[in-house]
């Protein structure tokens, strides 16, 4: 048994090694699922669209629309942004990108009630068409916002979820979702990047500290990177979040147990517990649940249901439950699948539910949480005073802005347990460009690192 744990140690190694100058190689924590440009919604999915596909805008570093599929956008009196769309992509079967790719990809979304929730919250009320080769879209929201949010929309040909026009070309293998340059406008810097699904902390530490992994998340306890690699740690626009679907009354005892429930050792230079209600790293201030009520004690366990396979999440959750029973409560911790969780959420078919929420770079995200299919308003919350409110939001540092969290304040469906930072180490011999949105969401994300030779 042991000669045969050796020779696949080596079979492993021998895959990894010869292609370690030209190949990125990375990990994932658990499986994507097939790449799907209508359907994928998991973090690990965003990774694998930004590679292999182009949406009509990017992000830029601070946040900003840049060009990607369109070389420019005009917004009208009446709201429509009108896209000129670039004439040397293509598809990776060779056909350009059209305007009926992206036309189809839009109806699609909107048509299947299986689609991405981001997506399809996204492109809520939305009209399109072309016009002299032209993209226009119109929809109710502010045009400012709709333009960033389209970032998240990447194209894929039509009749074909599964193809995109990105800077790499996807191909998946039996142990790895492998990624190889294409001829794109952005023009990647590295041959290609490799993912091998190691959802074990563990695992993926051993990895690097062996030069095995070209870019890795470390343990939260600080350990130092081996001579090889070199730290990074990006500001990120993330948060751990627990919904309620029991009332306000279970996140006034998280609100409260947040403060004092994970050990500074626990969180390392990760995380750190959450202030307020919505993410201060989108320029909001800290407000808590307003309520003079004291939070009921329950008749029944909390119950709380969170993703498995992640090691750092179950733990938190394991000091939070503690932290739970010093007050004489039982927080019952229940772990799912991915597919099963999210299936859980869209039904509203729980009490209490944890998941990380990466928000993109600016204030129209929070209004997930509010807006009636808003995909991050699981709970089904409404109130009154929202339309009004969200409808006269114009631009961030508004003073409508103060008031719709005040709105939220008095009755929230959500609460932030932590913030996140991303903390990873990089090969020396690899330049990288970070940003709030990570090394891959933002534009030009992957295509924009270069090989120090």
């Amino acid at each position: 048994m042991r000669n045969r744990l050796v020779a696949l140690s080596l079979v492993f190694l021998s895959a990894l090694l010869p292609a370690r100058a030209q190949m990125v190689e990375e990990s994932l924590p658990r499986d994507p699922g097939p790449l799907d440009f209508i359907h994928g919604d998991s973090y690990e999915q965003w990774i694998l669209q930004a590679l292999a596909g182009d949406a009509l805008v990017g992000l830029g570093s601070s946040g900003q629309a840049v060009p990607r599929l369109a070389t420019s956008w005009k917004i009208q009196r009446d709201g429509t942004i009108t896209f000129t769309l670039r004439e040397d992509v293509r598809f990776t079967d060779g056909s350009p990108v059209t305007p009926e790719d992206i036309l189809w990809t839009l109806a699609e979304i909107r048509r299947d009630p299986k689609a991405s929730p981001t997506k399809r919250a996204i492109l809520e009320g939305a009209t399109a068409g072309q016009q002299d080769g032209r993209v226009w879209i119109r929809s109710p929201k502010p045009p400012g916002r709709l333009l960033l949010e389209l970032a998240r929309v990447p194209v894929a040909q039509k009749g074909h979820p599964e193809r995109g026009c990105g800077p790499f070309r996807f191909q998946k293998e039996p142990a790895a979702w492998t990624f190889f340059r294409r001829e794109h406008f952005l023009k990647p810097g590295v041959d290609g990047i490799r993912f091998r699904l190691l959802g074990d902390p563990t695992t993926v530490l051993q990895a690097l500290q062996k030069g095995w992994l070209t870019i890795g998340a470390p343990p939260a306890r600080p350990v130092a990177p081996p001579a090889t690699h070199r730290v990074l740690v990006q500001p990120m626009n993330a948060q751990l979040v627990v919904w309620s679907h029991a009332g306000t009354g279970p996140l006034q005892l998280l609100e409260r147990w947040r403060q004092d429930a994970f050990p500074p050792g626990l969180l390392g230079q990760n995380a750190k517990p959450s202030r307020g209600l919505w993410p201060e790293s989108l320029g909001f201030e800290p407000q808590a649940i307003e309520t003079e009520a004291a939070p009921p004690r329950p008749p029944a366990p909390l119950k709380l249901i969170y993703v498995s396979g992640d090691a750092f999440t179950g733990n938190l959750l394991l000091a939070l439950r503690e932290r739970a029973r010093k007050d004489g409560f039982d927080l019952q911790l229940i772990p799912l699948e991915q597919a099963i969780l999210v299936d859980r959420l869209r039904k509203g078919d729980f009490d209490l539910a944890c998941s990380v929420v990466v928000f993109e770079p600016h204030p129209w995200a929070v209004l997930e949480y509010m807006e009636p299919k808003g995909p991050m308003n699981v709970t089904g919350w409404h109130d009154p005073q929202f339309a009004a409110l969200a409808a006269g939001l114009r631009q961030a540092g508004e003073v409508g802005w103060r008031d719709l969290q005040s709105l939220w304040a008095g009755h929230p469906a959500a609460l932030p347990l932590l913030d996140f930072q991303s903390v990873i180490w990089v090969d020396k011999r690899l330049e990288v460009a970070p940003s709030p949105l990570g090394l891959y969401l933002g534009t030009p994300g992957a295509a924009g690192w270069r090989w120090n030779r």
